[in-house]
């Protein structure tokens, strides 16, 4: 069921994964003041990437007020929306949760590791809107950071105008170009082809013990034009719909004659 238009929100709350001090923070709090009058933030200490949904069970987490609606929390992105919504702002539910801007794409299988998306998953799960968003770089040196403070607002203004399912929160991905030469929006879906594997790289510190560094491996990427892949490669904003029910939605038929071929199936 699609949300009914609506206002625009009157309260937005902000995470990344990239942590309290990440260039894409600061855009995004630039972006959601041209939103909304009242703008909170809970953030991670550090950098959390690679957090997908964690929450933080075992050990108590700690927050601390840094300015006026802005926290940082010792914990993951998830931790962050939780936090938020359950002891920082408990009376003060946020209209929209919007995560990032992520220094770097969230795309195809790169989602299901994401704490971008996790943070954007976490406040959905809890039944408030939310938007995962993520730039596209190829030169660490410049991340264009104009390319959503430029076309972000509108683009949000316009997504909410009209409203979109309860149960699907979204992940936007801006190109690596200027605004002025981005080609448009466009609906996407996951991509294949981002994660091939992943390593273990190993390194001896000074102490001589063993470092373990975990790297993906990567494969030929997917270049069918519905994917968010090849949506940045033509200079197109990727939005991709993406929920929380991880149910395969191929055809079933032949898991079925495998299950009723199981000892206490229908066969």
């Amino acid at each position: 069921m699609t949300r009914a238009p609506r206002p625009m929100p009157q309260r937005i709350l902000l995470t990344n994964d990239d942590g309290i001090d990440g260039e894409g923070l600061a855009v995004l709090e630039e972006i959601a003041h041209a939103l909304a009058p009242e703008v909170w933030v809970v953030a991670p200490t550090l950098d959390s990437s690679g957090g997908s949904t964690a929450l933080t069970i075992r050990r108590p987490l700690r927050v601390h007020e840094i300015g006026p609606r802005r926290y940082r929390v010792d914990g993951t992105p998830a931790d962050c929306v939780a936090v938020a919504l359950a002891h920082v702002m408990p009376d003060a539910r946020p209209d929209l949760v919007l995560s990032g801007v992520n220094r770097g794409a969230n795309l195809a299988e790169e989602v299901v590791y994401s704490g971008t998306v996790g943070a954007a998953t976490t406040a959905q799960l809890m039944g408030i809107p939310a938007i995962a968003l993520s730039q596209t770089f190829r030169d660490p040196s410049f991340v264009p950071w104009d390319t959503p403070r430029t076309l972000a607002p509108a683009m949000l203004r316009g997504l909410l105008a009209r409203g979109w399912p309860e149960d699907v929160m979204l992940n936007i991905n801006f190109p690596d170009c200027p605004p002025a030469d981005v080609q448009g929006a466009r609906l996407t879906r996951q991509g294949h082809g981002m994660i091939g594997g992943i390593r273990v790289e190993t390194e001896v510190d000074h102490h001589g013990d063993t470092d373990l560094w975990l790297r993906f491996d990567r494969r030929g990427p997917d270049r069918s034009a519905d994917c968010d892949i090849q949506a940045l490669r033509d200079r197109h904003v990727s939005i991709t719909p993406l929920g929380v029910d991880r149910s395969w939605a191929g055809d079933r038929t032949a898991l079925q004659a495998l299950i009723d071929s199981l000892p206490g199936g229908r066969a």
